[in-house]
């Protein structure tokens, strides 16, 4: 059997959860069926990592484009590389022949050849006002239309999927991802290093449903957590000017937050020695970086809500993601609980065992197959 993988989330992503997705499932499935990834031009950093026989494509990594205004940037990426794409993706279906189109994101293009289409989440519908557009906004209409198989990575998502659209003609499968992206640096049965200052971790974007905020609110809160624990925040970019506006209006100091940012070897070491990953988020098609922090024995502390209890079961300690003393009451009965972590830390290693990458990628072939 040939699959291909299409430009979209590849042009659309950097890194994060989607890409990881697709780039674990790719690795996973070209074991055995002949696979390939058209993403001509491209900026992410998950396909530099696979065998490059299987990637058609470059990685724009230009000086100049990353130094421009993030409005031009993605002007450039959606209205002239995006059509680039397009175009010579044409000519590798042509030369490829394959019998599955797996379509990474939501824009539609005609095409004789069977599509399956992966949801993850329906942020922008759910959230429709933070992107500027009204309740109505249906962007994944075409594509869901277009697609002869369509997949939910969390049966939350499906549920989603069937109050925003009327899918009730298509075949639709709940397939949960499943991720063996720090299998090189799991040490699970080693202890923490040593380390001068312990911290919580935050990872991912900071804006919007992410609910950084109320992290920093409930944070704000306690004095002797400020004085025990900084917080560490990976990926997101930069501080911005409202961030730290932000953090002085709550009276945290400067030196408490850090922002960072590198590779999985970089993210690996801090889950490794994080006292907990906190993960606010009000929604999450899935929610990876939980599981991520589990392979790691990073205890979890994250949202009641959306799909994380579907995926953390009772290997969680939750809270309530609107209401900043149940953040601050959980991170509290946690941090300064050998016992509690530990029991997250247990319960952890046996909660990822149920989501394999493995079982993710046979699912996904075993869909692919019905199709042809």
């Amino acid at each position: 059997m040939k699959i291909i993988y299409d430009y979209q989330i590849f042009l659309n992503q950097k890194a994060g959860g989607p890409s990881r997705y697709f780039c674990n499932l790719i690795e996973e499935i070209s074991k055995k069926e002949h696979v390939k990834v058209s993403a001509p031009i491209h900026i992410n950093d998950y396909l530099q990592i696979i065998n490059k026989k299987y990637v058609y494509g470059q990685k724009l990594d230009n000086i100049i484009f990353n130094s421009l205004p993030d409005r031009l940037k993605e002007f450039i990426k959606y209205k002239i590389l995006k059509n680039y794409n397009l175009y010579f993706q044409k000519k590798k279906l042509a030369d490829f022949k394959p019998d599955i189109i797996h379509r990474t994101y939501y824009d539609d293009y005609k095409t004789n050849t069977p599509v399956v289409l992966t949801v993850y989440d329906l942020i922008h519908e759910k959230f429709h006002e933070m992107y500027g557009n009204k309740a109505l906004y249906r962007p994944k209409k075409k594509a869901l239309e277009r697609a002869d198989q369509i997949i939910c990575i969390s049966k939350n998502t499906l549920e989603d999927l069937n109050y925003y659209y009327n899918i009730n003609n298509k075949k639709i499968d709940v397939i949960y991802l499943g991720t063996n992206a720090f299998n090189s640096f799991n040490t699970q049965f080693q202890k923490k290093e040593n380390l001068k200052e312990k911290y919580l971790l935050f990872v991912g974007k900071r804006t919007g449903y992410k609910n950084f905020s109320s992290l920093l609110k409930a944070y704000s809160l306690s004095k002797k957590l400020q004085s025990d624990f900084k917080i560490k925040c990976f990926g997101g970019g930069k501080q911005t000017k409202h961030e730290s506006n932000f953090f002085s209006n709550l009276k945290i100091p400067y030196d408490k937050v850090d922002f960072l940012q590198g590779n999985d070897a970089k993210l690996a070491e801090l889950y490794r020695n994080a006292t907990a990953l906190v993960y606010p988020s009000k929604y999450e098609g899935f929610g990876l970086p939980i599981l991520e922090a589990m392979s790691l024995n990073c205890p979890v502390l994250c949202s009641n809500g959306s799909s994380l209890p579907e995926v953390g079961g009772d290997a969680v300690l939750y809270f309530n993601p609107n209401d900043t003393e149940s953040i601050l009451n959980s991170i509290l009965s946690a941090v300064y609980s050998d016992s509690v972590l530990n029991n997250l830390i247990m319960k952890g290693r046996e909660q990822v065992k149920k989501f394999k990458l493995e079982d993710c990628a046979s699912s996904t072939l075993k869909l692919y197959k019905g199709l042809i």
